[in-house]
């Protein structure tokens, strides 16, 4: 017995999730599916009902049963001297009747019996025309136990149609509105669920709950709502963060510059060459922040315009290398670059390109021992989510490397995985932000692998152009 509440809560909540799974048009069909349904089946109902009255009408004009009475009416007026005296009280053998009544050739009554009245068996009896030879002689009705008992039905069945005609219409018009009704509230509750839900967004409530997810279309809708408030909030979060790190990055520079000003003021002696270096050098640190800073906005909305043009992507690499080599010298640091192939030709902007690649070489120069070594590898290769062949440039350096907690957050804007805010060299703290934005304008994608204390390698993939040789 304690399995049948177990087996009802299965199918409920099997009748549940399909529900849930189901597309709002899909539901609609069906609603209107069981509404049709059951107007048939009433409506079945009633043609059944109205077969088995015609039926048993059509049986009722059907006179053979009843030619054997007949006979014997016949036989009493001829054994009577043709005469119908005495035929009250006889007694005839094939009448089963409910109720009969005998009426002269002349329309009199002769003979009655029964609960029905003259007039119903006349209208809903069986007529058997009587005759002697030639001459009629009189008309029998008759109604036997099943005519009685359809005559019954039938006069109730005919009685109750206009009132089942009404009934029909009003039972259809409340199974409408019911199913309306109810379409209507299963329909409106995640509505309103979702209005709830974009009200809480719109008064700024980053907890704004959504329906619980379905299959559907409101499931779709809920999905791309949560999806919107969650990048609002992220977004919002980024935002704050952007100001307090912007806020940060020019707090130091404006109170060294300030500092300066207002000792040359209060003292009344002019700067020194040595402090105007070091104003400039805070001046053009500021103005390099706020350039990276808007270049990074841009290329993060997408609103930066590439001119790409086809280079060979080891000549850039040469150039790099050149650019590089007075912070690599100066750190004692070695550097080497191999490329597989003489030309890798890909289509990229070059100065944006080499800015990126700069950056990305300049940040393993800097967390680089002195002593310690980069690595530059270039070669062309297959992606395997990718038709198109790639190049891939490889940045290995032998420096402190990235915890695993830091790896996921390296490329957000002013992200230190050092967690110190002082920066190697005056660095904006936004060149690995730059360097990916930038990539993934050029349709490549960047990657990071690292172990702490044994240095870190950044892989850049760019499209090849067709120019390349040698690719399959």
């Amino acid at each position: 017995m304690a399995a049948a509440p177990t087996i009802f809560k299965r199918c409920t909540d099997s009748a549940i999730d399909s529900e849930r799974n189901m597309k709002i048009r899909t539901k609609l069909i069906l609603s209107m599916s069981i509404l049709i349904l059951f107007i048939l089946l009433f409506l079945l109902a009633v043609t059944h009902i109205q077969f088995y009255i015609s039926r048993d009408l059509a049986y009722l004009e059907d006179k053979a049963p009843f030619e054997s009475l007949k006979q014997e009416f016949e036989q009493f007026y001829s054994s009577h001297g043709d005469s119908w005296e005495h035929v009250g009280s006889a007694r005839f053998e094939a009448s089963g009747s409910f109720a009969e009544i005998l009426l002269s050739a002349e329309g009199k009554t002769l003979y009655q019996q029964g609960s029905l009245s003259k007039e119903e068996l006349l209208e809903d009896g069986y007529m058997l025309a009587l005759h002697a030879g030639d001459r009629k002689i009189g008309r029998l009705y008759v109604m036997n136990d099943r005519q009685f008992k359809t005559y019954e039905f039938k006069t109730m069945w005919y009685g109750m149609l206009p009132n089942i005609g009404i009934a029909s219409l009003l039972f259809t018009l409340i199974a409408a509105m019911l199913t309306i009704f109810f379409l209507s509230w299963r329909l409106t509750i995640p509505i309103r669920r979702i209005i709830k839900g974009i009200e809480a967004i719109r008064k700024g409530d980053a907890a704004a709950v959504f329906p619980e997810q379905k299959k559907d279309e409101f499931g779709a809708i809920s999905r791309a709502l949560r999806e919107m408030n969650d990048s609002l909030a992220e977004a919002e979060r980024t935002r704050k963060q952007l100001m307090s790190d912007v806020a940060h990055e020019l707090k130091t520079p404006l109170m060294i510059i300030q500092g300066e000003l207002e000792l040359a003021h209060e003292t009344g002696s002019p700067l020194t060459a040595e402090k105007q270096a070091s104003i400039l050098d805070e001046v053009l640190r500021l103005s390099r922040l706020v350039h990276e800073v808007l270049d990074l906005s841009r290329l993060e909305a997408g609103m930066t315009e590439l001119h790409p043009r086809t280079e060979n992507l080891v000549a850039l690499l040469g150039d790099l290398t050149a650019k590089t080599q007075f912070l690599v010298e100066d750190k004692q640091i070695h550097l080497s670059m191999h490329a597989k192939e003489e030309v890798i030709s890909v289509s990229v902007e070059k100065a944006r390109i080499l800015q990126a690649l700069y950056n990305l070489l300049t940040n393993a120069v800097y967390y680089t021992k002195p002593g310690g070594q980069i690595r530059l590898l270039a070669e062309t290769t297959h992606l395997p989510d990718q038709q198109q062949p790639y190049a891939q440039i490889r940045i290995e350096d032998s420096g402190a490397g990235i915890s695993e907690e830091d790896l996921p957050y390296i490329f957000d804007r002013f992200y230190r995985a050092d967690h110190s805010r002082a920066r190697p060299s005056g660095g904006t703290g936004l060149g690995l932000a730059i360097a990916r934005q930038t990539i993934l304008a050029h349709g490549g994608r960047i990657e990071v692998q690292s172990m702490v204390g044994k240095g870190s390698v950044f892989t850049v993939y760019l499209p090849l152009s067709a120019r390349t040789p040698n690719m399959v």
